[in-house]
């Protein structure tokens, strides 16, 4: 869904290419390797520029408008942003003539003409509250949340106080230096829960490795072994990984390692056992 979802905004805007150099977020190894190349397009450049458009909304004190009718053009021009695939909701916004559009995780803007749409985050300047990724963190727990936990690969200390979801490689060395620190996140009673991600697809020899760990009689003990380098039997079963594979474009995932919190909020990248055990718990407590 994600893949058409990009495919209508790229169809709306001018395209351009750009290459992210090594240094992207720090612990996080992108799909294509050390280096991602990426599409860039002008919605990106809209998100980058509405965030300053949003300060002079501030200055004007818009306040939160009250429930109204959705537009006809509106209705009509987010039900084909997705050929085949109606939003899961529209409504207005606090912003007057501004409506939005999400499917999933996945947030655009719609003006009320439905001729123009805009791809940014909506800041409350008051609150300082991020109303886009509000919603996201919603679609992206609510995702995940759709997923089985029969399906992952998980440890578990026997009283957990938080869950991570992790999307992993085994041939990702942020992954392994995460995955060498679980036993103190499951001392700090963070569940951890595994999603297989090959960034190199599904022809590449990681996504065997994964389909091998999965299909383990011992998938713990061959997430570990995996990990540490060492060789692990080849199996072939039915597994999860392409669900996870889907979940993963969709909820943005972008490398490895990329980890949820319970609350829906993305880590892109490797974080320490001890500020992540924090973060976790914060995220758990966030949702009780």
């Amino acid at each position: 869904m994600f893949h058409l979802f990009e495919w209508r905004l790229r169809a709306l805007t001018t395209r351009r290419w750009l290459s992210w150099p090594a240094a992207g977020p720090t612990g996080l190894e992108y799909t294509n390797g050390s280096r991602l190349d990426c599409f860039y397009s002008l919605a990106d450049e809209i998100t980058m520029f509405f965030h300053s458009i949003l300060i002079v909304l501030g200055l004007l004190g818009l306040s939160t408008a009250a429930a109204q009718e959705l537009p006809q053009e509106v209705l009509e021009t987010a039900a084909t942003l997705i050929p085949g695939t109606p939003p899961d909701e529209v409504k207005a916004t606090p912003l007057p003539g501004l409506y939005q559009v999400t499917f999933g995780p996945q947030v655009v803007y719609l003006f009320a003409d439905g001729r123009y749409l805009l791809h940014g985050d909506l800041i409350d300047l008051d609150t300082t509250v991020n109303l886009t990724e509000e919603v996201r963190q919603t679609g992206r727990r609510s995702a995940i949340e759709d997923l089985d936990e029969a399906g992952m690969v998980v440890f578990s200390p026997t009283e957990p106080k938080s869950t991570i979801t992790v999307f992993t490689d085994t041939e990702c060395g942020y992954c392994v230096r995460l995955h060498n620190e679980v036993d103190q996140l499951l001392a700090g009673g963070v569940k951890v829960r595994y999603l297989g991600y090959p960034r190199a697809g599904t022809k590449s020899s990681s996504f065997d490795t994964l389909v091998s760990v999965w299909c383990s009689d011992n998938p713990q003990q061959a997430m570990t072994d995996a990990k540490s380098g060492r060789a692990i039997e080849p199996r072939i079963c039915d597994s999860d990984i392409g669900r996870h594979m889907d979940v993963a474009k969709l909820v943005g995932v972008r490398g490895t390692p990329t980890i949820v919190l319970q609350n829906g909020k993305t880590i892109p990248g490797y974080v320490p056992a001890e500020e992540l055990i924090g973060m976790a718990n914060a995220a758990a407590g966030a949702i009780n």
